[in-house]
């Protein structure tokens, strides 16, 4: 079957009517009449202005095109055209299916498997090798989010890890070392019992214990989101929520109901996670020091107060053939296949990739995809150790790919509702992955 996208064919995967396409066509600007006043020849152009798609970090990425405006000597100027999450996506995939989209797009993992398969946008692996300077120390497990049978559809951006995060002084204070490499489920649960304490000094074991008076949980938000929590913890298990293919949710699994049960215990049974019902309207327990673990990115770091010492580990091991795991995830850069300036787009996309980019990058705060640049970020944060180890240095030895599809969204929201009365103590695991398993498979053959 040929890989190449027809625009009828596009607006059915994508989700989009016709009506959306003729609509956002009528939005775009007019070309330029090529024509002066008196009807001759225009003058030639100094330079060639480029639209570049983002869904964020609009000031960010004005200083990075005005940079690269002033490294190409004025030859190429960017205009960056931002939207908010939701619109972005809807705006790129009208403008792909419309046959006019920008010259170059910022991509993420749920929708780069879609585009490519498509048609939508290129293969950079023949402009990558006829690059000899384009940079090659990239985190492998962040470059290869991008990598489609064979092709490469962007270039990596940025590194979004998520692990856990607990609370040294909480740990320490209760004669505990935290988790950390060679750590299991049954590690995290003997010290979660230790460290949740209620109001009057009682532990989850002792008589009197009271639940909805709870002053520090050993652990909290660890099963709020499937994609980027629940699923690499499934693999510490030695399990999964989906197939190899990814065709069938295999959520009421024997290994991935076991997996599942723990957590369940572990808020209903050993009393040592909330359930949402008992923190409604508290905000971020970790934040504010009232749970000593959680399941985070590295946005959270501009939120501490610094009342309290933090520390990284990697998920622990567990069931009979655990490993530690990461969530790593990322966005990149795209060419689209109808780029109106493919050649100036790629220059664009070398630029990002430079370590003159990415110093400017991290004064944002953010983690580079490659290894020699992703520690400017250290320059801006304030991190222990651990950080650097486990969200840096060990990336590619821990590090499970974020799961990939276009319907990830709905997924995870069928994934979450199916469950919410599950850690409520209200329904069994295994009755929630059987009824969620058929609507969970539809999404994923809408491929």
């Amino acid at each position: 079957m040929s890989n190449q996208m027809t625009r009828r064919r596009f607006l059915r995967n994508a989700g989009l009517g016709a009506g959306s396409v003729v609509m956002l066509a009528a939005c775009q600007p007019m070309a330029a009449d090529p024509a002066g006043d008196e009807g001759g020849a225009a003058p030639a152009a100094e330079s060639v202005s480029i639209i570049s798609m983002t869904w964020g970090r609009a000031e960010m990425m004005e200083d990075v095109a005005a940079a690269f405006m002033e490294s190409n000597e004025g030859a190429i100027a960017v205009e960056n055209q931002t939207l908010g999450w939701g619109d972005y996506w809807t705006k790129l995939n009208t403008l792909y299916a419309s046959g006019s989209p920008p010259d170059s797009a910022w991509t993420h993992t749920a929708w780069v498997r879609p585009h490519a398969v498509l048609g939508a946008i290129e293969d950079l692996n023949p402009r990558i090798d006829a690059s000899p300077d384009f940079p090659d120390d990239w985190y492998e497990s962040v470059w290869g989010l991008f990598t489609f049978e064979g092709g490469q559809y962007g270039t990596s951006w940025d590194v979004g890890v998520q692990g856990i995060w607990f609370n040294r002084t909480l740990y320490e204070a209760a004669g505990l070392t935290g988790p950390g490499v060679g750590s299991t489920y049954a590690d995290l649960l003997e010290a979660s019992l230790a460290l949740t304490t209620d109001r009057e000094g009682n532990h989850p074991l002792d008589d009197g214990f009271n639940k909805r008076e709870v002053a520090v949980w050993g652990m909290s938000n660890m099963v709020d989101n499937w994609v980027n929590e629940i699923r690499p913890q499934a693999v510490a298990w030695g399990t999964e929520i989906f197939n190899e293919d990814e065709t069938e949710c295999i959520v009421n699994s024997e290994a991935t109901v076991e997996f599942l049960n723990w957590y369940l215990d572990a808020i209903q049974t050993h009393e040592v996670h909330p359930s949402a019902d008992l923190i409604e309207g508290l905000g971020n327990l970790f934040i504010s020091g009232s749970s000593a673990l959680i399941s985070t990115f590295p946005g959270i770091i501009d939120q501490f107060d610094g009342s309290f010492e933090w520390e990284i580990s990697p998920y622990p091991m567990g069931g009979d053939s655990g490993a530690h795991t990461l969530n790593v995830g990322g966005s990149a850069f795209s060419i689209p296949s109808e780029s109106p300036h493919p050649e100036e787009a790629w220059a664009w996309l070398e630029y990002n990739a430079s370590e003159e980019a990415h110093r400017i990058w991290a004064n944002t705060g953010i983690i580079n995809a490659r290894r020699s640049t992703s520690k400017y970020v250290l320059e801006q944060l304030d991190v222990p150790d651990t950080f650097v180890e486990f969200y840096m240095d060990r990336i590619d030895e821990f590090g499970v790919p974020v799961w990939q599809h276009k319907n990830r969204a709905q997924i995870n929201t069928a994934l979450t509702s199916a469950f919410e009365l599950v850690w409520l103590g209200d329904r069994t695991v295994i009755d929630a992955a059987n009824a969620v398993k058929p609507e969970v498979d539809e999404l994923l053959a809408d491929a």
